[in-house]
């Protein structure tokens, strides 16, 4: 519904599917694998967190919105501005991250790339495509450790051990983070890539990256790895 530093979407698929009837994502960025579980399987319900205001704010926003309030969201022209715009500014925040992709902030100006790739419209008909299916979601913005341990599949993405100096939200303590992860109840799976050591982690996929190598140019690698608890592979519904 909106692109995010960070964000799954080439990923989430290859993820385990949730086995409990609650997903949490204290690290709720774009919420993908929530977005992805929650068209799947209609039952299923959704607590994101997350520490930026922004984030939190526009998911709140997001789950609340009628689809005239979408539609009514301006189209713009390249190189227009978001700040010139005559609307709110959690709406702002939204087209912000619309105007640039994967974005860690919301950006100002409709760059060219997503001008020729109609992103501001492409977004608008996504998100009221999906509507219905986010307005029983939970929303809070909160430190993660401030989260109830509560039974569910916890979709665990934080900012990486290396890399995740672009969040505005970006001090973690990885030990603290081990231990939390771990004493969580229910089904838990952590995303992290391969320089990463707080957890054992596995390899989950390898995907072209963005950037390119200064000698090869190629196309960098991103290796992208996971942690998952131990817990019998069961749906587990009516908690």
């Amino acid at each position: 519904m909106f692109s995010y530093y960070g964000g799954k979407g080439k990923l989430v698929k290859k993820y385990p599917k949730p086995i409990y009837d609650l997903i949490i994502e204290p690290f709720a960025g774009s919420a993908r694998y929530s977005q992805l579980h929650s068209s799947t399987y209609s039952n299923n319900r959704v607590l994101l967190n997350d520490s930026y205001k922004v984030v939190a704010d526009i998911w709140d926003y997001l789950i609340n919105a009628t689809r005239e309030q979408i539609e009514a969201l301006p189209e713009m022209n390249k190189g227009d501005k978001v700040s010139d715009l005559n609307i709110s500014d959690v709406e702002k925040s939204l087209m912000g991250f619309w105007v640039n992709y994967g974005v860690a902030t919301p950006a100002n100006v409709y760059t060219t790339w997503a001008y020729q790739n109609n992103e501001i419209r492409r977004s608008k008909l996504i998100v009221i495509r999906k509507l219905n299916d986010i307005r029983h979601w939970k929303v809070s913005n909160k430190d993660y450790k401030e989260l109830k341990n509560i039974e569910a599949t916890w979709f665990i993405d934080p900012p990486y051990q290396k890399g995740g100096s672009h969040y505005v939200k970006s001090t973690i303590d990885y030990e603290e983070l081990t231990e939390w992860c771990k004493s969580r109840k229910g089904q838990v799976i952590v995303c992290e890539n391969a320089d990463a050591n707080w957890l054992p982690f596995k390899l989950l996929s390898k995907l072209s990256g963005q950037g390119r190598n200064k000698k090869s140019g190629r196309s960098t690698k991103s290796v992208e790895v996971v942690w998952k608890n131990k817990i019998t592979n069961r749906r587990k519904w009516g908690l």
